[in-house]
């Protein structure tokens, strides 16, 4: 009887298990990637000359009938970069122990597509309020091919990052259809969803990236250079941590060039989104190198003192954020200076978060936008704090030190064995 009771009891297909498991994974990036939007919509409206007119036509055109679609196009745009930023975090083990799953490499490719709309639910929810602001506030009729092409096109956006088989009619045949979904007619929409389903059916499964041979170690023992080593593990995943800080930037450029403002208040708006947007890079910078080279016995083998790798890490997460400092002094070259100053200190402190970093929520970065607020905040109304701040960077150097020893580098860590003799995983068949 029990066996013939479990039989009769629904079980998922392999997509929908995958689907759920990545909406579990991706509810982190979900809650990043809202305050990232919040703070993009904060410094879109900001630079703008008037607001609300700005505010108008972002919401007519994500959601009204007969009005300009450049607005939904540009939120299928900021979708597909959301979702290039969300996939290596929901593939990440993917190569692992769920290779052996009774599931195909397609159903898994189908799982990470249709789990990444939990990573793009700020942008969805920006659909929403376009809809409200649309009816109630401005008085238009809705666009029904608009309201029905938004979800497609973000969904469509994200499937376009993630890596398949044959990447090539992925990018092109999905990236076609998610602009089609956005052009705010049935036609289009039309096309998009056969095109996207298409595009589907002969793209293949999900592609896995291959294992790299072992090299020599770039880092003498006994001296300043692991670095190099973290830059090498980070590796092309360095862009990944730029939008943010350069859309803080573009807030202040639209800001300073789009309003006639006294050279004080130039710098004043420099000296704030420029500490902000070094803040958001190495906080950034922190959660790769937290998830892409954790700290692990062997490092601690070494003959170096806790001192120097809490340096070392400072160094692999702040020395990219130099361009960031000549961007600023862009916008005002006074104010490059004391985002300068501000960097040393940002970039010891992103060090002292990385460890436990992988088993706390808010990882690096929380914990840098935070500071880089307050701190932004304080050397925008008074610039000579910055030399104070540099000051204390040798005792957050010793902080950072003093949480590196406390860190357990021999504590249990999953084994994710392979796939190869399995008769069950699909890629081995």
């Amino acid at each position: 009887m029990q066996e013939l009771d479990a039989r009769l009891v629904p079980v998922p297909s392999p997509t929908v298990s995958f689907i759920r498991f990545q909406w579990a994974g991706g509810a982190r990036v979900a809650a990043r990637n809202a305050i990232a939007t919040v703070c993009f919509i904060i410094a879109v409206l900001g630079s703008a000359p008037d607001p609300f007119l700005w505010l108008r036509y972002l919401a007519l055109g994500v959601a009204a009938e007969g009005f300009d679609r450049d607005p939904l196009v540009g939120l299928t745009l900021i979708a597909a970069v959301l979702a290039r930023d969300g996939v290596p975090r929901l593939t990440l083990g993917l190569g692992g122990w769920t290779r052996s799953l009774p599931g195909t490499g397609v159903q898994h490719r189908r799982g990470v597509v249709f789990g990444l709309p939990i990573v793009q639910l700020p942008l969805v929810a920006s659909v929403v309020l376009a809809a409200l602001l649309t009816v109630i506030v401005f008085r238009a009729p809705l666009s029904w091919p608009k309201l029905i092409g938004a979800p497609v096109a973000v969904v469509v956006a994200g499937a376009m990052a993630v890596p398949a088989r044959r990447q090539l009619v992925a990018t092109v045949g999905f990236g076609l259809s998610a602009l089609l979904a956005a052009w705010g007619a049935w036609s289009t929409l039309a096309i998009s969803i056969a095109l996207a389903v298409g595009t589907d059916l002969v793209v293949g499964p999900i592609r896995f990236p291959r294992h790299r041979a072992a090299v020599a170690s770039p880092a003498m023992p006994g001296s300043l250079g692991m670095y190099r080593f973290t830059w090498r593990a980070v590796g092309w995943r360095l862009v990944g941590a730029l939008p943010l800080p350069l859309l803080a930037l573009a807030a202040a450029w639209f800001y300073t060039r789009n309003n006639e403002l006294a050279p004080a208040d130039t710098g004043f708006v420099a000296r704030l989104w420029g500490v902000i947007a070094v803040a958001l890079f190495v906080g950034a910078m922190g959660d790769i190198v937290a998830a892409r080279r954790p700290v692990w016995p062997w490092l601690r083998s070494l003959p170096w003192s806790s001192v120097a790798r809490a340096i070392d890490d400072a160094i692999a997460v702040g020395v990219p954020a130099l361009g960031l400092v000549l961007a600023t002094a862009v916008v005002d070259l006074r104010a490059a200076v004391v985002v300068l100053a501000s960097l040393p200190p940002l970039a010891v402190l992103a060090a002292a978060a990385l460890p436990g970093a992988r088993r706390r929520l808010t990882r690096v970065s929380g914990r840098l936008f935070v500071v880089g607020g307050l701190l932004g905040t304080a050397l925008a109304f008074q610039p000579w704090v910055a030399p104070i701040v540099l000051a204390f960077t040798p005792l957050i150097v010793r902080y950072a030190a003093a949480r590196g020893r406390r860190e357990i580098v021999t504590g249990w860590k999953e084994l994710y064995h392979d796939a190869a003799g399995d008769s069950l995983a699909w890629s081995t068949r």
